[in-house]
């Protein structure tokens, strides 16, 4: 059985929809992860092996292909764990297959913790311009991803809430977008004086946006 999840990848500092396709067959056991992973993407098969057997699960002991597309597209970063953790499950037939306006992005522990990754703001955009009404992320990514509107984010501190979630055991709530506290009386730093820039301004929004470090040099 192929399952299909979707998840989301940052170019550049934009962000676009990935789609994490499993698939199970006999054969040797095996784990291959195509679609131009990188090292921590390649290292997903470790973490997601080790969660799966600390949740309780069975590790299929079949030969599992996980496709990353767009294939032509370099993936980075552990973003990709949760996705291909619920793809392995589906193909299994452990759980029930995902809708199509459902997303998730998430590294894991070995113990099936989801950790914080980078660039969910660019990417939850992405999700929106894209249909996705649903956005899982890690609980310390939630409120940055709130900032894109019109989605329902839910914040994930472990997989077992996202597999209650789904099955409808426990559902989770979405999270309610913070409102910025106001500007302190005075003058605030703005680009009124920026001529031009238009790509280097935005990065400058979007890392402010997110909570990010950046430096500005020139």
């Amino acid at each position: 059985m192929v399952s299909k999840v979707l998840s989301l990848g940052l170019l550049g500092i934009q962000g676009y929809i990935v789609n994490a396709e499993c698939f199970l067959s006999g054969g040797l056991p095996n784990f291959d992860v195509v679609g131009l992973p990188d090292t921590a993407i390649k290292e997903s098969r470790d973490r997601v092996r080790a969660a799966i057997k600390n949740c309780g699960f069975d590790f299929p002991l079949r030969r599992i292909t996980v496709n990353l597309a767009p294939a032509d597209t370099r993936k980075e970063g552990s973003i990709y764990d949760l996705p291909i953790f619920l793809g392995i499950l589906i193909s299994a037939r452990v759980i029930n297959p995902v809708s199509t306006d459902r997303a998730f992005i998430g590294e894991l522990s070995l113990d099936g913790e989801v950790r914080q990754v980078v660039g969910v703001l660019p990417m939850a955009i992405a999700a929106k311009n894209s249909g996705i009404r649903e956005l899982f992320v890690p609980e310390e990514n939630a409120y940055e991803a709130c900032l894109a509107g019109d989605i329902k984010i839910y914040a994930v501190k472990h997989v077992k809430e996202v597999l209650d979630h789904l099955s409808g055991t426990r559902e989770l709530t979405p999270v309610k977008p913070q409102t910025p506290p106001a500007p302190e009386s005075g003058s605030v730093p703005d680009f009124s004086e920026v001529m031009g820039q238009e790509n280097v301004k935005r990065a400058l929004e979007i890392a402010a946006a997110g909570g990010h470090n950046i430096l500005l040099m020139g």
